[in-house]
């Protein structure tokens, strides 16, 4: 899912070490970071998972916007919990494959739904609200890169979490991920992993998890 560390998140976010200290031990609106041995022999390093750079820039957002500690602390466990609802969005224009996995995740508890092209998949993901998106890349019309680019782009679905899959080696995965997937895998997709991967992002987390 990648790691990010203070520095990452203080290059796109404008607060001060001192502030993001507070967020993480005062308000606990993230954990403290892993601390690992610098890969260069430079001292030790905190990462902290991807998704806290953006629940920095989120929480950055609305506090400009004039909202207090408790309100921020309300959105944010209302949104962990949309995103821990086991529904998920297919998009493939293959439809076969995307009745296998609809009737796949349908047997293993989620709720599931289906798009084939890029431009519903917005709209979809919109009205559906699902916590994981499944995403072929290579579509007809809007491509998967521009999807991932929109929804990450909306705060409305900025949260969703985008698994990219292609055979194209046109979309190498730095490029997917830059784009705003959080997960990239080839096809053919081994839909056991597929599922052990879902199921990671929406299972309860205990750093997610904010003091009532």
């Amino acid at each position: 899912m990648g790691r990010v560390t203070a520095a990452d998140i203080l290059k796109v976010v404008p607060i001060t070490r001192k502030t993001l200290w507070l967020w993480q031990k005062k308000y606990h609106f993230f954990p403290d970071p892993a601390k690992e041995a610098h890969p260069g022999g430079k001292g030790i390093v905190g990462y902290y998972p991807s998704w806290v750079k953006t629940r920095c820039q989120k929480i950055y957002t609305l506090q400009k916007q004039g909202y207090t500690i408790a309100m921020i602390r309300d959105i944010l466990k209302k949104e962990m919990e949309e995103k821990s609802a086991k529904k998920v969005l297919i998009v493939d224009d293959e439809r076969k494959f995307s009745a296998l996995l609809k009737k796949f995740f349908s047997k293993n508890g989620y709720v599931a739904e289906m798009a084939f092209d890029g431009l519903d998949a917005g709209l979809k993901a919109a009205q559906f609200m699902p916590s994981i998106l499944l995403l072929d890349i290579n579509l007809p019309g809007l491509n998967g890169i521009e999807v991932c680019k929109n929804l990450k782009a909306n705060p409305k679905t900025q949260n969703i979490n985008i698994i990219a899959i292609t055979a194209d080696v046109n979309y190498p995965e730095k490029a997917v991920l830059a784009a705003g997937a959080d997960l990239y895998m080839r096809k053919p997709v081994d839909f056991a992993g597929l599922l052990e991967a879902c199921n990671k992002l929406t299972e309860p987390f205990d750093a997610h998890e904010l003091p009532l």
